[in-house]
């Protein structure tokens, strides 16, 4: 036997094989770049493949989830990583568009007021944060934070004051959508308080509060203690009626984290305990224990909680429910939101991640319900702890994901993987940040960030983790 050889495949990855990996998905994502007039966008998938565009309010191009402001927020983390310019260039190219093409509160007038047509007609899901505006200004202010140019922070507060105008009034307080979760107007109350933030302007922090009071009136009692939140009629998009979501994106822990946020900077004692007794509701319909929890997928006030299905990643699993659990801990120092945030995040691994598919971990490796979610969060979750049992999930995590990217093109990289759970034969390579290659990077680099010591640009729902 020849002991010389070793070839590529026997060896383990390193940092620098994530960062290069993240760097060949920059230039399989640069296929797909479009000049415009102003400056860049990215086609929604390549030419021939079956996926989707307008059919999803999500897939617009300048989006956050699908288009060029999720796509310019992995970009900026590549030039923290390299220091290469030609990042932050084509970041800048992306910003510039979307400065020509910013938008005022007709916007919201038109898409809050209109049909919604497509596979999901929800308004607020339309015009929330991961779609709309406020997802643009999240990627101009993480450009703010790099170059300093005034520019980017003119536009995210013109994007802030353009929100507020949008915004309605009746007897029970603010609103702009039918729809409060923090996909639609919970997440405009988290934008505005992430405005205050970074700018110290005390009435972007005042209006957040006043439209979370009326979240706050919607609180229900549930049958096990606790409270819940039924945040929107889930029968648009064909759930039974009185159907809820229990976790992030569309559900009660996703509100309570909204309301820890808030208490961290108002200090007002009412959202803190609204945060708390939301996941006491969770805790009550998990299942597990110290070895793994997780919290069930949906709830319903006749047939309870779906205890035979569980998602495992960002939007309806245990990574986003965990971003609840552990602001409650960094705002009280009460170690039973440590506990569980520590305990659900076991839970993806005893469900069988990363490497065995379930109901709700399927062949999708994005960061909203994928992969890349997952690795993005074992990568803080080591970060946070500084447990070798995380160091050990991040790198099982970032292997697994590396090896299901299609290399074939030498210097190139992307992802193959049906993003629609209900329609597993439609498998697309798309660009975007939170539902492809963008999103697979930017996970990548974030692995490559907590194994070297780099600080990266983080994604927006980690922002209130970072001390001001």
């Amino acid at each position: 036997m020849n002991k010389r050889i070793n070839p590529r495949i026997f060896r383990k990855n390193t940092a620098e094989d994530y960062l290069q990996a993240a760097i060949e998905t920059a230039n399989w994502i640069d296929t797909l770049a479009v000049k415009t007039e102003h400056g860049r966008i990215w086609k929604a998938l390549p030419e021939g493949q079956d996926g989707y565009r307008e059919d999803v309010p999500m897939f617009t191009s300048k989006s956050m989830y699908d288009g060029s402001a999720g796509i310019g927020i992995f970009l900026i983390c590549l030039y923290k990583a390299t220091s290469d310019e030609r990042w932050l260039k084509e970041a800048e190219e992306a910003a510039a568009h979307i400065i020509a093409t910013q938008v005022g509160s007709e916007w919201y007038q038109h898409t809050l007021h209109s049909e919604v047509k497509g596979i999901i007609p929800v308004p607020g899901w339309a015009a929330g944060a991961y779609n709309g505006p406020v997802g643009e200004a999240y990627f101009l202010e993480d450009l703010y934070q790099v170059t300093g140019k005034q520019k980017y922070r003119d536009f995210v507060l013109q994007t802030a004051d353009v929100l507020i105008e949008a915004a309605s009034r009746d007897e029970r307080g603010l609103f702009w959508s039918e729809q409060e979760d923090i996909t639609a107007d919970g997440g405009f109350i988290v934008f505005l308080d992430i405005v205050y933030r970074r700018t110290g302007i005390r009435k972007y922090l005042d209006f957040a509060s006043e439209a979370a009071e009326r979240i706050a009136k919607d609180a229900l009692n549930a049958p096990n203690g606790g409270k819940f939140w039924k945040l929107l009629d889930l029968s648009m998009i064909d759930f039974p009626k009185d159907t809820t979501f229990p976790n992030w994106s569309h559900g009660t822990t996703g509100t309570a984290w909204m309301f820890a946020a808030l208490y961290q900077d108002t200090g007002k004692q009412e959202f803190l305990e609204l945060a708390k007794v939301g996941l006491e509701y969770a805790m009550n319909i998990s299942v597990g224990d110290e070895k793994g929890r997780l919290i069930p997928y949906q709830d319903h006030p006749v047939t309870g909680p779906t205890y035979d299905k569980y998602y495992l990643s960002t939007c309806h699993g245990p990574v986003g429910s965990t971003l609840a659990f552990r602001e409650v801990y960094e705002v009280t120092g009460e170690e039973l939101y440590k506990n569980w945030t520590i305990e659900l995040s076991r839970g993806i691994v005893k469900a069988g991640t990363p490497e065995r598919h379930s109901w709700g971990f399927w062949n999708c490796q994005c960061q909203c319900c994928g992969t890349a979610g997952i690795l993005e969060h074992f990568a803080e979750m080591y970060e946070y702890t500084d447990e070798k049992e995380f160091y050990d999930y991040m790198i099982r995590t970032a292997d697994v994901l590396l090896s299901d990217s299609d290399h074939r093109t030498s210097g190139s990289r992307t992802w193959y993987d049906s993003w629609w759970r209900t329609i597993p034969t439609r498998v697309v390579s798309y660009p975007g940040l939170y539902v492809g290659a963008a999103g697979c990077g930017s996970s990548l680099l974030r692995a490559y960030a907590a194994l070297t010591g780099k600080k990266l640009t983080n994604l927006y729902e980690y922002h209130f983790f970072e001390k001001i």
